[in-house]
């Protein structure tokens, strides 16, 4: 059998990390590096990345003539890979098509329904149910007896399996398929999957017991990659990097040991639990030349109430300390519109910015992700949320409109928003980082203050591009960058 993996072209440009990214998408080598060592021919199509339209992305699938596309997509990316689905069908009706990811994991029945051009979808962790999968159809076998799938029956209802269980050895799973997919100035890597914590706006896809890779293996991947790809950076997507201190710290000694930092830099995102000094000034040693802190709140009854393991300000205050005294530059990410949140509880999230004050500072505004307590609050009516669009489209952390809030406008939070930008440049007496980053991201910058004041943005439709109007998009040029947003595995 023939299998293609795609990740979809964007609806529309927002964030420009994520919509034209630097990054290859790390589900795709993943998964083509699962599948390829069992006897499939596979390819990936990194549409985004590449830049294709929706009409070139279909050409490469004709070209390739595959027996089953699998794609993935995280919430506010399923539409367009339903549209990329949908234009498969049309085009090659044999062709089976199945969507992973966080946001089919999240609500497979209701993505099933609202997106009949897929035959299947995959719940939870994909290598082992896309195997399982590929083998059953190869063979004829019972659909039945593939965990973590969801699919039509002979009658067109759909049949729900047994749940998948995550893989737990990591290093059963081969290095991803770097080489099926287009050189790129960053990759997307990883070293563990999983987050002991349980914070309200996060899904935690990948379970809260933390599933590590050996260093050794690790690091054998980033060889590689340098030897063979070349790359400027890495992100290492971890949802906390160092949750295990004496493990990062060999990673770290092995990065260092192979010459990994005299070639390339990197970044990560941990947890203020799990740093100290010490970590930090390997972290600079082995390349690393940002790291991540998501602090979300600076009201410390919402910080409490997030589940996020931080009871008070001390370890935030702790770890931007010795990260400052070990030279290591922090990005830092905070959440407008928590839970009953108020003009006065938003400033104190602001206030805390100042004071930690970040080398970048990282605002956005809360969005319902399926599967998430926040979903759960917005559907009840509860913590002051209502839900005021099912259009997936709609769910950004940027410019989403997804969510009303019972304490503040839309236009309020967009105004806290860029209040705690400036905020933390200006009383920080930071004029010359303030006039940095306001050159860098000069263009969103502007469409931000438009939009804010005037109520007005306009965004690039990739759609339109391809010479079609996305589904519920009407066609228009329109076109919208915004602040730059960290990355992170639950869109």
């Amino acid at each position: 059998m023939r299998v293609q993996f795609i990740n979809a072209p964007p609806h529309q440009i927002v964030e420009r990390m994520y919509d034209t990214p630097e990054y290859t998408r790390l589900a795709l080598a993943t998964l083509a590096g699962f599948v390829r060592p069992h006897g499939y021919e596979v390819s990936c199509v990194d549409a985004k990345f590449e830049g294709l339209t929706y009409d070139q992305t279909l050409e490469r699938v004709k070209e390739y003539r595959p027996d089953i596309v699998g794609l993935t997509a995280f919430t506010n990316e399923v539409k367009p890979a339903a549209r990329v689905a949908a234009m498969i069908k049309k085009a090659m009706p044999d062709v089976k098509v199945i969507l992973g990811g966080v946001h089919m994991t999240a609500i497979p029945e209701r993505t099933m329904n609202e997106f009949p051009q897929l035959d299947f979808g995959g719940i939870g962790e994909g290598e082992q149910t896309m195997l399982d999968l590929l083998n059953a159809l190869s063979s004829g076998a019972d659909l039945a007896t593939v965990d973590g799938l969801i699919w039509r029956g002979p009658d067109g209802a759909l049949v729900k399996n047994a749940p998948r269980v995550d893989i737990a050895d990591q290093d059963t799973i081969p290095m991803p398929a770097w080489d099926l997919m287009p050189p790129a100035r960053e990759y997307l890597v990883m070293t563990a999957r999983g987050c002991p914590y349980s914070c309200q706006f996060c899904m935690n896809p990948n379970g809260r017991v933390v599933r590590k890779r050996s260093p050794e293996l690790f690091v054998q991947e980033l060889e590689w990659l340098v030897e063979n790809m070349k790359p400027e950076r890495f992100f290492m997507c971890d949802e906390i990097f160092s949750v295990d201190m004496k493990r990062t710290h060999r990673i770290l000694d092995l990065m260092i040991e192979k010459g990994i930092p005299k070639t390339v830099k990197w970044m990560a995102q941990t947890h203020v639990n799990f740093t100290d000094e010490e970590l930090f000034r390997k972290m600079k040693k082995a390349g690393a030349y940002i790291v991540g802190f998501g602090i979300e709140t600076g009201d410390l009854d919402k910080l409490q109430y997030l589940n996020k393991g931080i009871r008070g300000y001390d370890k935030i205050d702790a770890a931007r300390k010795a990260a400052k005294k070990a030279k290591l530059p922090v990005e830092a990410y905070f959440i407008i519109g928590q839970p009953n949140e108020t003009w006065d509880s938003a400033r104190n999230t602001i206030r805390l910015a100042v004071r930690v004050n970040p080398d970048l500072p990282i605002f956005g505004i809360m969005v319902p992700y399926p599967g998430t307590e926040v979903q759960r609050l917005a559907e009840k009516g509860e913590g002051g949320f209502r839900i005021k669009s099912t259009n997936w489209d709609d769910y950004n952390k940027q410019i989403g409109d997804a969510l009303e809030f019972e304490g503040l406008t839309r236009r309020q939070l967009e105004q806290l928003q860029l209040l705690g930008y400036l905020s933390v440049f200006v009383r920080n007496l930071r004029f010359i980082d303030l006039t940095r980053f306001l050159w860098r991201f000069r263009r969103e910058g502007f469409v931000f203050l438009r939009k804010v004041l005037f109520k007005k943005a306009t965004f690039v439709n990739r759609a339109a591009e391809a010479g079609a109007p996305a589904p519920g998009a009407n066609g228009e040029s329109e076109e919208l960058a915004y602040f730059p947003e960290h990355h992170t595995s639950h869109r």
